[in-house]
């Protein structure tokens, strides 16, 4: 987490409720804000990408705010439950709901019918993460050294390889479709309730692959328990300059598979603005 992106996210913040003492009876000036605790709702279960990435931001931000973070995992139905029940809270800024590119892009693209509406139940704070994702396997038990070997074998095994997701429409069951496609490959899609048992059973070796932020897997990757076969990103990144792109591979320069984690606020938190830059 970089001390710039906290401190946007911090100024964002506190910009949002500058007014809230005109418009909310209990509510403080922006200087006393927080008076109490925030939750921050995650609405994915615990263990996955973007559970772990939300709980450092909260870390950060308790450092910049002075008040305490509280992370509330509440999962299930594609985000949709925790989304709305941010969409539903008091917009005093004591509830903010930590979320992704599947929440608010893809979800509202597959759901016709959800109970919010992506746009105007939210207010939006702050991205705090935006990272290309990782095709990775288990290093000791798969077979595959590079993504082309994976990929020739799956054109050579319609169906028999498959990759676990945090559920149906996410992100990174989104991306997996993209590579299969930009492939021409036949991958059995396993969805979860959340990236957390995506990466249970993916260790398991019930799944034999997964897309993860680049972030979140390279710990494993270091230490040998994860082979990072392809990113998504257009280009290679310094820090990994071995791994190839996904795009170099296919030959596809347009190829760009990433997603983002942000924070946002219930629709009328009061004296809203944009995070500066």
């Amino acid at each position: 987490m970089t001390t710039s992106r906290t401190s946007i996210a911090r100024r964002a913040i506190l910009a949002m409720f500058a007014g809230a003492s005109l418009a909310v009876p209990l509510a403080v000036s922006a200087q006393d804000y927080p008076t109490r605790p925030i939750k921050m709702i995650v609405p994915f279960p615990p263990g996955g990408a973007t559970d772990v990435v939300s709980r450092r931001m909260a870390l950060a931000m308790e450092k910049e705010l002075g008040q305490t973070i509280i992370v509330e995992n509440r999962g299930g139905a594609g985000a949709i439950i925790g989304a709305e029940m941010v969409s539903k809270a008091e917009p005093d800024g004591y509830t903010i709901l930590s979320t992704t590119a599947g929440v608010h892009v893809v979800n509202p693209a597959i759901y016709p019918k959800l109970p919010y509406d992506p746009m105007k139940s939210f207010e939006p704070i702050s991205q705090f993460v935006a990272t290309p994702l990782a095709l990775v396997v288990i290093n000791k038990t798969s077979p595959f050294k590079t993504v082309q070997e994976l990929i020739d074998y799956a054109k050579k095994n319609p169906g028999k390889l498959s990759y676990g997701t945090a559920g149906s429409g996410s992100s990174l069951h989104q991306n997996g479709e993209m590579f299969k496609h930009a492939a021409g490959v036949d991958i059995l899609h396993v969805p979860y309730k959340g990236a957390g048992p995506a990466v249970t059973d993916f260790r398991g070796g019930r799944v034999d692959m997964m897309w993860s932020y680049v972030g979140s897997v390279l710990p494993s990757v270091k230490s040998g328990e994860y082979r990072m076969l392809a990113i998504g990103s257009s280009k290679r990144l310094p820090l990994i300059a071995d791994t190839p792109t996904v795009a170099e591979v296919l030959g596809q320069p347009g190829y760009d598979a990433d997603t983002w984690t942000g924070l946002v606020a219930p629709a009328g938190t009061p004296g809203h603005h944009r995070a500066p830059e």
